[in-house]
């Protein structure tokens, strides 16, 4: 009876520390995308939708980065839409151990243009590894991820400065996606530049940075709280406001569609209808299990022309249309990849 009471108290211990271990929030293959809906938050934070914008993050490669193993994310932010044909330009690292997520920290999340004389270069000189995202933390327990402090000149002033980053994990929260509910773990980051006098700091910006992340998904929301700062307090006759921004999961493709959820014997891949035509035609194709699926299109001397699909699907039946505006008539190919398999097939554009 002891030694099964102690198999069970080992199953339970196992099966806790499993549940909290970082990297099982985090998609466990290359190729997963998200997809968000960027809107702009004014200086109450109140959310702008007519201005809204979209993001894409691809979770590209797993590589050594600035010392430790990293689960390489690009992005590409403030499109226009979430097809746009546009080249990433960002990018995030995260390291897991343990009940640990440690993201590396640099001077792109900050604003493009901070007004004051030194501070960029001293920002930059915080950029490292920092584990952010402790899941393991309790319930509203403040940690302090760096702290540092510099003196810059302005005008004949000597301004003693203190830059700070603290996090703490809040009570888990339900948060409804496009992609159903999920139960998430609640973080906030706090970005604070603060005045030094003696050992007292007084506050110049404060910037609140909530993440919601979500098992096998990673984040799924995030409010960046916008922020209002006045230097004349500290003797510069200065001002600024720094934009908040809200990201939430979207429909990852507004021209793919899943016309069936029963999981197909095989991949496969149709001939377009109809054909020909003038200017848009709809591609459908099956997809046997869950994989990043590409479908391109290349012309009659094998240049790739458009790329309608190219994300990670599960297992269905989908359609994608093909708009051709903006290409001659003539002869196309469009190739289907999933995993090992590839299949192609011919189209005829005729104006």
């Amino acid at each position: 009876m002891k030694l099964f009471l102690r198999i069970l108290l080992v199953i339970f211990v196992a099966a806790s520390s499993y549940a909290q271990n970082a990297s099982t929030y985090f998609p466990a293959s290359t190729g997963y995308k998200w997809y968000y809906k960027n809107t702009p938050l004014d200086s109450n934070n109140n959310p702008q939708p007519s201005l809204s914008r979209y993001r894409v993050d691809s979770f590209a490669v797993v590589a050594n980065y600035k010392g430790l193993l990293a689960s390489i994310v690009r992005i590409k932010d403030n499109l226009l839409s979430i097809n746009q044909n546009t080249p990433y330009n960002d990018t995030n690292y995260y390291n897991f151990q343990t009940t640990n997520g440690w993201k590396f920290l640099s001077v792109s999340m900050l604003p493009d243009t901070v007004p004051l004389p030194g501070v960029m270069n001293f920002f930059r000189s915080l950029e490292n590894w920092y584990s952010v995202f402790r899941f393991a933390q309790a319930v509203n327990s403040e940690y302090t991820l760096v702290t540092k402090d510099t003196t810059i000149t302005f005008d004949t002033l000597s301004i003693p400065l203190r830059a700070k980053v603290k996090a703490k994990r809040l009570n888990d929260e339900n948060v409804s996606t496009v992609n159903g509910t999920f139960l998430s773990k609640k973080f906030v980051v706090t970005f604070g530049l603060y005045f030094r006098i003696l050992v007292f700091e007084y506050p110049i910006v404060e910037i609140p940075d909530t993440t919601w992340i979500a098992s096998n998904v990673w984040m799924v929301k995030e409010v960046i709280s916008s922020a209002n700062v006045n230097l004349s307090t500290i003797g510069i006759p200065l001002s600024f406001s720094i934009p908040g921004k809200m990201y939430e999961l979207t429909n990852p493709n507004i021209g793919v569609k899943n016309i069936s959820g029963k999981i197909p014997s095989g991949f496969r891949l149709y001939q377009n209808y109809p054909n020909p035509f003038n200017p848009s035609t709809t591609v459908k194709f099956d997809v046997a299990k869950a994989d990043n699926v590409s479908l391109t299109v290349y012309d009659i001397n094998g240049r790739e022309v458009r790329t309608p699909v190219n994300e990670f699907l599960n297992a269905g039946t989908y359609s994608v249309s093909f708009d051709a505006s903006g290409l001659s008539s003539g002869t196309y190919f469009y190739t289907l990849r999933a995993g090992d398999y590839n299949e192609t097939r011919k189209l005829l554009l005729v104006r």
